[in-house]
């Protein structure tokens, strides 16, 4: 994978999709404030299932304090969105976002893996998202992740600001992955600890040369 210069999407990546009357666009950056791994990924669950209350384009920015598979830290990019006219970004289009994540990166980010980038349908069928994770040196102090994550919220918001095809509102709000904040994130957060848990009793088996059994 080649980790390649912004496209300046935003201010080129809608020319030829305009129309007399274009939408006007807004993007919310949401920062996650909490490094728990299981809160963080219920975050992100919970973005994916209630995509339909969404009225703008989102990123989402998550960081992991807590070591997993190979002994490192991520950083969580999570991007949903639209064009001007409402229709679903192309591949290419979505590309082009993670071509802006990569390029906002510290020149010393201490990457121990090459980034998975991943589009899956959005959960009400109807247009697609982006998942960026990016895997960190388990050494990686906090402060490093917060400010990685600022210059990735930062470089979406500075880009994205006004000009062709730009958003028409750019805005970074901090929150935490709590009920208070996202209603019925607490089942979520329950059933990603059970999901965490089985997948450290099979790591546990293979590791003892016993086979998984159902029931």
């Amino acid at each position: 994978m080649i980790l390649s210069r912004s496209l300046q999407f935003c201010r080129t990546g809608f020319r030829g999709l305009s129309t007399s009357h274009p939408k006007s666009i807004s993007l919310q950056v949401l920062v996650s404030q909490s490094n728990d791994l299981v809160a963080n990924v219920a975050l992100e669950e919970w973005m994916k299932r209630c995509s339909t209350h969404r009225t703008n384009n989102l990123l989402l920015l998550l960081s992991s304090n807590t070591i997993v598979h190979n002994n490192y830290k991520s950083i969580h990019a999570f991007f949903s969105g639209e064009d001007e006219r409402g229709k679903t970004l192309s591949t290419d289009q979505l590309a082009q976002q993670a071509n802006l994540v990569f390029s906002a990166l510290p020149k010393d980010t201490a990457l121990v893996e090459l980034p998975m980038v991943r589009v899956a349908a959005e959960e009400n069928g109807k247009g697609n998202n982006l998942l960026i994770s990016l895997p960190l040196d388990s050494h990686v102090d906090d402060d490093v992740l917060k400010t990685t994550l600022q210059c990735i919220a930062n470089s979406f918001v500075q880009k994205c600001r006004g000009g062709d095809g730009g958003y028409s509102l750019s805005r970074i709000s901090l929150v935490r992955p709590d009920g208070g904040w996202f209603p019925g994130i607490q089942e979520i957060q329950r059933d990603v600890q059970l999901s965490l848990k089985e997948i450290e009793a099979i790591k546990l088996d293979k590791a003892n040369g016993k086979p998984k059994t159902n029931g």
